[in-house]
């Protein structure tokens, strides 16, 4: 198992500084958000910026663990033709970078005027063609669980990519998510997700006084990181943790990295490096 550092954590960073903070910190990869205002603007970016970035990650021993793009609107043939552009043009990025896995976003729900069915339906037959197009360029998409999303819950997550049914279409386990959701013990999570697991993103949550979550360091909400670790390890996940620090959407609510993301580091690897406790009764949970 290895970590990752997400450029949301680092907004103040360009691509090049990024890289450079993730080897300092002692990360073995980093995931960037790809967007006009992040590390990455994939529409802007030339061979020759591809290469000097692919060049810079590899003098500095960082590898692309994941590439973080926005498309997601298969709701119209002019908006699917965009979406898969915009995929086809990230995996082949993602392909020069040597970078195994790009983010996909499984639509967006609820959609106003719409019935899930026709989401979840469009949104399927539109992420097979972009599974072609993963498949084509020798990366995977990983479809995250998120509010917002048809993945929210890991039964959900697990529903939509049985239903694309490809080897190049995955799952990107956010915990943070499918707590708040609340449907699915740890457990029953990790025994859904980890058949389809391509990456995970770690973070941390507390509720307000209101009952709203909000993200904090991993070491300070309800979370426990080293249980969800050990129950990775369980079942058999070899992939990356990838520290989502969120100092891009709540800069006043974060450290600066070079605090937050230390610690954050710091946790991730004591919780790889512990052993996993021997059960006294009951045995490991098993995959439903």
């Amino acid at each position: 198992m290895k970590i990752a550092g997400h450029t949301m954590g680092m907004p103040k960073l360009d691509i090049f500084e990024a890289i450079s903070f993730c080897a300092e910190i002692g990360y073995d990869g980093i995931e960037v958000r790809c967007a006009e205002n992040g590390q990455m603007h994939l529409e802007a970016l030339t061979p020759d910026e591809i290469a000097r970035i692919r060049d810079h990650a590899t003098e500095k021993g960082v590898q692309f663990a994941c590439l973080t793009p926005y498309y997601r609107d298969f709701m119209t043939d002019a908006a699917t033709s965009a979406t898969l552009d915009g995929i086809r043009l990230a995996c082949g990025i993602a392909r020069e970078l040597g970078c195994p896995t790009v983010r996909a976003i499984a639509g967006q729900w609820p959609l106003e005027g719409h019935e899930r069915t026709e989401v979840f339906a469009r949104t399927v037959s539109g992420m097979k063609e972009a599974g072609l197009i993963a498949m084509d360029d020798g990366v995977r998409l990983a479809c995250e669980t998120h509010k917002g999303y048809l993945t929210w819950s890991a039964q959900e997550a697990v529903e939509f990519v049985t239903a694309i049914d490809m080897d190049s279409v995955g799952i990107l386990w956010d915990h943070y998510w499918v707590h708040v959701r609340g449907e699915e013990t740890l457990d029953e999570a990790v025994g859904m997700l980890t058949p389809w697991l391509l990456h995970v993103h770690a973070k941390n949550v507390k509720y307000d006084t209101e009952g709203n979550p909000h993200a904090v360091l991993l070491n300070e909400g309800e979370l426990d990181w080293c249980l969800i670790i050990n129950r990775l390890k369980t079942f058999g996940y070899e992939g990356y943790i990838s520290d989502e620090y969120e100092k891009f959407w709540r800069p006043e609510e974060f450290p600066e990295p070079e605090v937050g993301m230390k610690a954050n580091a710091e946790l991730l690897r004591e919780c790889i490096q512990q052993e996993p406790p021997k059960p006294s009764h009951d045995p490991a949970p098993q995959p439903l």
